[in-house]
């Protein structure tokens, strides 16, 4: 259908990728409709859609860009290696169905999924070619009237799909295909991954095509005896002829992964398949008297703060607290899994589902965050208590670890033993998801999109635009049309960044050491944040920053991450595991 070039974009000195229609192809369609179809798909912004830079036409030719990418194509991959280990293809499954997902939900259908448009890089899969083919075809519709002439594109040598991965309706050419054909296409792509070929082959495109029509495939677990039979019985679901019989969406095939996926590197610490559960802690007249009069909403007093709780017997205290935007469910798998007792608060105001939402200032979520501590210590009475921050909430921990009130005092124990913070910010240009949200106006949504647009402009790698797009599409479809909270919360969160002087995060490094037994601080291994580290590190050998209590240990790179490892269970587990160790033998 194109032809495909390695390019730079001068402007912005990076590679690209151009994709020119062929000629005999771009010759049958009208341009300008071709291009109007696709402007609707470079909407997407999503950190497994491969985004369009751009379109065009130029001497006759249809073109469309897109940002180079540093790997290979998931079908190069099976033709090297055949059948995929079952980790790696849950993991890339997982990944282009939540592309799906969210392109599903923007109304667009892909219509052409298989290995070819899933690229790998970075250990991502990114889905490429978003709509393509259907801007193809409605261009194509665009140029024929009653009795107009012209090939079909039967006969230009494209349909809509690609046999091997083509839908039974598609193949019986039914022109009002929905999202469940990218559901029976994913299905072959998935089977394929785990069986090493596609579930129907044959010598012509067309006898692939009645075999999808006509031939149930053979099941996969003939074909690899060893797969969990949940997994099996996902993948051969996508397969159903009727599409009625399939999964109802690419969120309802998430879900059913999510609860079946367990990586085999965590198959050790699984000892339980007990759920956490939901529990709410009150705020009471007596906690809410320590929040900001000025801008205490009255309706928050006798409100609830919602978390979870894992429910293990231990003298150990785990209190997890979560990333901007995100929410108690952040921490769900972590919680089945650390052999502790295990608390994971929602800041207030960042519910899942919220029949409306109080914005905190960062100083009372930190208030509100004691208060909850401190009640479960009371309750819980455990001997070591460890605080764990993930992202912007690992800033949250070093301030909250790094700021003493006077209550603390008169607790008959300390109300924390030691500090986890896992890729806290050490800089504003690090702040740059949160420096967004907190100028963000969802009243005027192109200002918002001008925003995320020139976000992934302006990253300088593939491995930074997908950490940009991990936090913005899961956090904007929650704060749909109330977004004060997170404003707020962002804003506090940058401002001490903006603020020339001494670093702020080797201030709190430096009063969080001195007041606890144990402080790890845990970043990952890109430049954004290796340089600053750097620095500071540097300075420290002149003048102590860190403080008279720095331990090399205390501040670390994870060799190998990028900003969402972190919270993966096998990195974030070890480190607490190892904290908690070190606490117990001090």
């Amino acid at each position: 259908m194109a032809s495909v070039y390695l390019a730079e974009d001068l402007r912005h000195r990076r590679r690209v990728a151009v994709k020119v229609l062929h000629p005999e192809l771009a010759e049958g369609i009208s341009g300008e409709r071709f291009l109007r179809e696709i402007e609707i798909t470079a909407q997407l912004l999503h950190p497994h859609v491969l985004s369009l830079i751009d379109s065009g036409r130029a001497e006759g030719l249809l073109y469309y860009v897109m940002p180079f990418v540093d790997g290979e194509t998931l079908r190069r991959r099976l033709d090297r290696e055949g059948e995929l280990p079952v980790d790696d293809g849950v993991r890339i499954l997982r990944e282009v169905a939540d592309a799906l997902a969210y392109a599903h939900g923007s109304g667009i259908v892909h219509r052409d999924v298989k290995p070819e448009n899933v690229l790998l890089t970075a250990n991502h899969a990114l889905v490429a070619d978003f709509g393509i083919a259907k801007a193809v075809a409605t261009a194509r519709r665009g140029t024929s009237g009653i009795g107009a002439a012209g090939p079909t594109l039967t006969s230009l040598g494209l349909a809509l799909g690609t046999p091997t991965y083509m839908a039974p309706e598609q193949a019986a050419g039914d022109p009002n295909v929905d999202q469940r054909a990218d559901i029976y296409a994913l299905g072959v792509l998935a089977y394929e991954m785990l069986a090493g070929a596609p579930p129907f082959s044959g010598s012509t495109p067309q006898h692939v095509m009645a075999a999808h029509l006509t031939q149930a495939p053979e099941p996969l677990a003939r074909r690899r005896p060893s797969l969990p039979p949940a997994l099996e019985q996902l993948v051969m679901r996508c397969l159903e002829k009727h599409p009625a019989d399939r999964w109802r969406s690419a969120e309802e095939l998430l879900r059913r992964l999510d609860a079946i996926s367990v990586p085999v590197s965590e198959a050790a610490r699984v000892v339980r398949a007990k759920e956490p559960v939901e529990r709410t802690f009150h705020l009471t007249a007596e906690v809410c008297r320590k929040l900001d009069r000025a801008t205490l909403d009255p309706r928050m007093i006798g409100d609830v703060q919602h978390y979870l709780d894992n429910e293990v017997e231990s003298p150990v205290l785990v209190c997890f607290v979560h990333g901007t935007g995100y929410d108690q469910g952040q921490f769900d798998r972590i919680l089945q899994l650390v052999p502790y007792r295990g608390l994971a608060p929602t800041l207030y105001g960042f519910d899942p589902k919220a029949a409306r939402r109080s914005a905190l200032s960062l100083d009372d979520h930190l208030v509100v965050l004691r208060e909850f501590l401190r009640d479960a210590v009371r309750r819980l009475r455990p001997e070591t208590v460890l605080l764990v921050g993930f992202s912007s909430g690992g800033d949250v921990v070093l301030r909250f670890a790094a700021s003493a009130v006077a209550d603390d005092a008169a607790e008959a124990r300390p109300l924390l033993d030691g500090v986890l913070a896992l890729g806290a910010n050490l800089s504003l240009e690090t702040c740059f998801v949160t420096r967004l949200f907190a100028r963000m106006d969802r009243d005027d949504s192109r200002l918002v999109l001008d925003d995320l647009r020139s976000l992934g402009a302006g990253a300088a790698t593939l491995d930074e635009w997908l950490l940009v797009h991990e936090y913005l599409v899961a956090t904007l479809r929650k704060f749909q049309n109330d977004v004060a909270p997170l404003r707020r919360f962002s804003a506090d969160i940058v401002r001490p960044f903006t603020v020339t002087g001494e670093s702020p995060f080797a201030a709190w490094y430096r009063s969080a050491s001195a007041r606890l037994r144990r402080v790890r601080c845990v970043f990952e291994d890109t430049e954004m944040l290796n340089r600053p580290l750097r620095e500071l590190r540097l300075r420290n050998l002149d003048e102590p920053v860190f403080g008279q209590r720095y331990r090399e240990d205390s501040i670390v790179t994870e060799p190998g991450t990028d900003h969402f490892d972190l919270v993966h269970p096998d990195v974030m587990l070890r480190h607490v595991d190892e904290l908690v160790r070190a606490l117990r033998a001090d």
